[in-house]
């Protein structure tokens, strides 16, 4: 068939991910997002945590009142499986508490969207096979949390393995990676290079749209079909503080993680959109595709 896909993630947390609590991505990010959306006449997946689905019940209506899908991104924005870099303060929660927490989590954002969550991913991509198998248990149908950008192997759908979620097997639940760029350069560690994030917002759009034409021929399957599952934040969508003071701290967030935050983004995403369309490529959710898969 040669179909084209590509699936628009958004890890719907606080802003600067485990960095802050603020809500300026939610509220004033969200609902630039579902315009350019809207504009285009596509669907994409949001990733809520449990705990902004309930701060910000009025945007998940919304976004599921648009027909987009609404994923769980964990209850706290919290470590569940195993790191992929440092990350001081990352809140690992204990092995024996992950079952309970995301069966929380699924519960907390099932209440607010009315729907229960099919699909899930991770934060920042610290998954694990124990991971998988209580996401199967509680039902979900695909996942996006593999990190192939730092095991430096293949993006393309699999049903996993019970024991070993980075190898093909026989679960029901369908992996489906966030893409990463094979040419990019490794760097300093085993990520910042060759990972998709945040190049659509460092870059632009038609740098990203090239990006996405070069690495479309590494995802197809044996009938020729490729998808590249992308992910983005709502805080991107907003200007973000280059420093943040507290009562025991002050942060100085690394340039990455800043700039370019806020209108020159929102632009960013358009235009990688108009570009995408242009090439004949669709765009839908991680619900639908995993259903289309089987």
């Amino acid at each position: 068939m040669n179909r084209k896909t590509i699936i628009l993630g958004f890890d719907m947390e606080t802003d600067i991910g485990s960095w802050t609590m603020g809500d300026k991505g939610l509220t004033k990010g969200g609902p630039e997002i579902l315009r350019i959306l809207r504009n285009h006449n596509i669907q994409a997946t949001f990733f809520f945590t449990g705990r902004e689905a309930q701060n910000h019940p009025k945007l998940v209506r919304q976004i599921r009142a648009a027909g987009h899908e609404i994923g769980c991104h964990t209850m706290f924005h919290e470590t569940i499986g195993n790191a992929v870099f440092d990350m001081p303060g990352a809140n690992f929660v204990l092995p024996d508490e992950v079952p309970g927490r995301l069966e929380l989590a699924t519960r907390a954002v099932q209440q607010i969207a009315g729907i229960r969550p099919v699909s899930f991913r991770a934060p920042r991509l610290f998954g694990s096979t124990e991971m998988i198998r209580i996401l199967e248990d509680l039902g979900y149908l695909a996942d996006s949390s593999f990190p192939c950008y730092f095991h430096g192997r293949d993006f393309r759908p699999y049903h996993p393995s019970a024991k070993d979620w980075s190898k093909p097997g026989k679960m029901r639940i369908l992996e489906i990676p966030v893409f990463y760029d094979t040419e990019g350069s490794q760097g300093g560690t085993r990520h910042r290079g060759r990972d998709q994030w945040p190049m659509l917002r460092l870059k632009g759009g038609p740098w990203f749209a090239h990006l996405c034409r070069r690495m479309m021929p590494k995802a197809r399957n044996h009938d020729g079909d490729a998808v590249l599952c992308v992910y983005l934040h709502p805080w991107e969508f907003v200007t973000m503080p280059r420093t943040i003071r507290t009562d025991e701290a002050t942060i100085t967030f690394n340039t990455f993680l800043h700039k370019n935050c806020g209108r020159t983004h929102l632009n960013a995403l358009d235009a990688f959109i108009e570009a995408m369309i242009a090439d004949g490529v669709r765009f839908t959710t991680m619900q639908q595709f995993a259903r289309e898969y089987e």
